[in-house]
């Protein structure tokens, strides 16, 4: 293990990157499954109101979001035969699984004990995935200090992440209807997703052991106090800290309406969602070596922008579909988010490593932890906020739990699903692109 503090040039295998990509397979299953169905699934057969499962959610989110960053801190200083990050990856592997079954097997009884059922597994899931994504996280700025390096290792991410959102985003909802579309379907499901979960991050932890890794710079306790005055000095950082506080909050509201929309806009089932996202995941991941290649070619800001402006206006194109829609239609917007989602997934993560590096330019420390931290720290807080979004606009536009999933909902419900959708991903998209206006770093910035 490396405990200098000058900058070496590592070349990472192919199998390593693979290797750690394949964490983002059980974090984005994890993380999107809940995100997707969990607010449908409560209203829809456990019968909790679109507002109090909403707060459930959000509430869970923000125990998420204060732990994070001591489980940063605690991460820096961590001293093990296992490095500092994989040791709190193995712990957590099991508890995410758990948990993520636990939600998904509420049992049957009265509102309040079903309300406080699933308010403590909500827990345990937040701090479990507190406990593995924030190490995790962590491990690429220590991996190499070569800035297309880093692309290489995201690239990786990138791919796996992009299967873990099908999963979670088609593949969980595809397999509760495919299990009978009830409640006992859906708890069969969480029991099933849940082992996938744990399997998949505890393979993770094993075959990253030959990843390089490096020891705390400093033995000593660093306030936190001082930690955030360094991050105020990182601009790079708090602009993208901002750029990914829009998005995500733009795509935690789409991820949440996702199933409302299918099922009471187009009178779609779960298959018809998956099948969009099973679209949706190939091309990103075909489209992956031509986005690292514009990256190369026109910088990896100008790229960024460009695959958010993109998005968007694909996004709008949802304004005019309907169930008489053609396929071919139906598929060729999946294609196009596919392609520019790969863009914006690739470049957002890879400069978000940069910024790490950037930091340590800047304090000759090594606090990946604490980063890694502080960007999960936005990215739940901003994901808590959609179910929340989402629960309100329904509650008080007069969406009916009552109803069957496809039947016909008042216009103001509509309304509610079409901005959660359409109109709040692609108002905070377009806020996150103003923002990157203003990313100073570049690639001699970095190698100099």
């Amino acid at each position: 293990m490396s405990n200098t503090r000058t900058d070496v040039r590592t070349l990472v295998s192919t199998r390593v990157a693979a290797s750690w990509g394949l964490g983002s397979l059980g974090t984005a299953t994890m993380l999107n499954g809940v995100a997707a169905i969990l607010l449908y699934f409560l209203v829809t057969f456990v019968k909790i109101e679109p507002f109090l499962a909403g707060a459930l959610l959000f509430g869970s989110k923000m125990l998420d979001v204060v732990t994070d960053p001591p489980m940063g801190m605690i991460s820096d200083r961590t001293r093990s035969r296992f490095g500092r990050r994989r040791p709190w990856m193995l712990g957590a592997s099991f508890f995410c699984g758990l948990s993520f079954a636990m939600l998904f097997n509420v049992p049957e009884a009265g509102i309040g004990a079903s309300s406080v059922y699933v308010g403590a597994g909500l827990v345990l899931y937040a701090l479990s995935y507190t406990a593995f994504q924030v190490p995790y996280m962590a491990m690429p700025a220590e991996m190499t200090d070569e800035h297309h390096q880093r692309t290489k290792i995201m690239s990786w991410r990138v791919v796996f992440m992009t299967f873990g959102n099908l999963a979670g985003l088609g593949g969980v909802p595809a397999l509760a209807e495919q299990l009978g579309a009830d409640r006992a379907a859906y708890g069969e499901m969480g029991i099933l997703i849940g082992g996938f979960i744990f399997v998949v991050m505890l393979a993770c932890f094993l075959m990253t052991g030959e990843a390089r890794q490096t020891q705390p710079t400093h033995d000593e306790h660093i306030p936190l106090r001082r930690q955030l005055s360094w991050l105020l000095d990182n601009k790079p950082l708090l602009i993208m800290i901002g750029t990914k506080v829009a998005i995500y909050i733009g795509l935690a509201s789409n991820i949440a309406v996702a199933m409302f929309f299918f099922a009471g806009v187009l009178k779609f089932g779960g298959k018809m969602l998956g099948l969009f996202l099973g679209l949706q995941t190939i091309t990103s991941i075909l489209c992956l070596p031509l986005a690292a290649w514009v990256s190369k070619r026109v910088g990896k800001r100008e790229a960024y922008m460009a695959s958010l402006v993109g998005f968007c206006c694909v996004v709008l194109t949802w304004l005019v579909a309907s169930p008489e829609e053609p396929m071919a239609i139906f598929v060729g917007r999946a294609i196009l988010l596919g392609a520019f989602g790969a863009g914006a997934h690739l470049y957002g993560q890879s400069m978000l490593m940069d910024t790490f590096a950037w930091d340590y330019r800047l304090t000759g420390v090594r606090r990946e932890g604490v980063l890694s931290a502080a960007f999960s720290f936005v990215e739940k807080a901003c994901m808590a906020l959609g179910p929340l979004i989402v629960g309100t606009l329904f509650s008080f536009m007069g969406f009916d739990k009552q109803l069957e999933p496809t039947a016909d909902q008042s216009a103001s419900a509509v309304t509610a699903m079409y901005l959660g959708f359409i109109w709040i991903p692609v108002g905070m998209q377009i806020m996150s692109v103003t923002l990157l206006k203003f990313y100073p770093l570049t690639e001699g910035d970095l190698q100099s």
